[in-house]
């Protein structure tokens, strides 16, 4: 009995040596404190669609079309979208601009742009709606050269930049109808994609529609595909349903990752780790009146996929906002490289049962080397008093 007593008498002398030590009541895993709140990766993109030209170049069907399409499924996936349709050059230079200052921030960049493309002596314009080319020689000054703006986009550092052209249209000042397209590009730690070959050019399509170009792509940005995969099957769809006359061009000199617009759901089942640092089982709460306050955490698991066991280190608590549980999780990377990881949430009621539809997509994580980065999900429901989290 003395024994207990000196040991209790020990451990109230050091918490009261200790003021600033933290005890919260996490019950997921070993909880430290992350000194400061880092969000999710960045997303921002900018989209420009032009129809309404002006002398000699045609006016076009689909590319407001196409941007707007565009726009909405980027603003879906949690993009912060910068939209221009039918830009004038000082528009689209604004919304350049507004672009670059935002991708230096790191992330992901995209840039979209439909409508009229030129190519000048091996360089590519995209073309404002009040360009007033009289002759190929006027685009330099008229235009705004692709070769600025993807060198901008590689000078702000962020992960990883997207070029999508659908800009490959009919060259107006060439006697060859047919002719046209832009010249092939390969920017270092870029993916660039036009909407056909390069010197190739695409077909502008029936009014009121979308692209064949772009309607493929958004198809393929629905599904659980990286980056690469996206634009390889809209690529074979596109070749397939132009009758072998349309084929997108895609220029990968990405390094950094993998990318997705819509994590997939398909991935293999994950196998629990259960120990004192990567998951613990919830204890039951016994009091009532315990378990009236506590009954969010009751029961609640971290998942996480064997080859990530020794890379990451996770925090993790919950509170009540407005009668819904807020996960808030952190989660560190202990290794020497940077790592891309996902994870979904499954919410659960008192029973057990899954509550809120079916589980969440994976969701993208990038986390540079000995970074951290933290996570927030909140309840579908007032029901859910529990969660599954999983990373893979």
């Amino acid at each position: 009995m003395k024994n207990i007593m000196l040991l209790i008498g020990m451990f109230l002398l050091f918490i009261a040596c200790n003021p600033g030590l933290k005890i919260e009541k996490n019950r997921g895993l070993n909880v430290k404190t992350t000194p400061k709140e880092t969000k999710l990766e960045q997303r921002i993109a900018l989209v420009v669609g032009n129809n309404n030209y002006k002398g000699r170049l045609s006016k076009l069907n689909n590319p407001i079309n196409d941007a707007r399409a565009i726009r909405d499924i980027l603003q879906e996936r949690n993009f912060e979208v910068i939209y221009v349709e039918d830009s004038s050059k000082k528009s689209m230079k604004e919304g350049l601009n507004k672009f670059y200052r935002q991708i230096q921030k790191g992330g992901v960049g995209m840039f979209y742009f439909s409508g009229h493309g030129i190519e000048v002596d091996g360089q590519n314009y995209l073309i404002p709606t009040d360009a007033k080319i009289e002759a190929k020689s006027d685009t330099e000054y008229e235009a705004v050269a692709l070769a600025k703006i993807t060198k901008r986009m590689k000078n702000a550092g962020n992960r990883l930049n997207i070029v999508v052209l659908d800009a490959c249209r009919n060259d107006p000042f060439s006697r060859g109808v047919g002719t046209g397209g832009l010249a092939k590009i390969e920017p270092i730690g870029m993916f660039v994609s036009y909407s056909t070959g390069a010197g190739s050019v695409a077909s502008d399509g029936a009014s009121g529609q979308n692209g064949l170009f772009t309607k493929s792509l958004i198809k393929h940005m629905k599904r659980g595909l990286d980056l690469q995969g996206v634009f390889q099957e809209t690529r074979k769809e596109v070749y397939q349903a132009s009758n072998h006359k349309q084929f997108p061009a895609i220029y990968d000199q990405t390094i950094n990752g993998k990318f997705y617009f819509t994590p997939p759901s398909n991935a293999p089942a994950l196998v629990t780790k259960v120990d004192d640092k990567l998951m613990v089982e919830e204890k039951p709460i016994i009091t009532k009146s315990a378990r009236e306050k506590e009954k969010h955490v009751y029961g609640s698991k971290v998942i996480v996929a064997p080859s990530l066991e020794k890379k990451i280190s996770i925090s993790n608590h919950t509170r009540t906002r407005n009668n819904l549980i807020e996960l808030i999780v952190a989660v560190e990377n202990r290794s020497v490289v940077n790592l891309s990881l996902n994870y979904r949430v499954k919410w659960l009621n008192n029973e057990g049962f899954e509550v809120g539809g079916t589980m969440s997509g994976w969701q993208p994580l990038f986390i540079d080397a000995r970074d951290s980065k933290k996570v927030k999900e909140i309840a579908p429901m007032p029901t859910a008093s529990s969660y599954k989290l999983y990373f893979k």
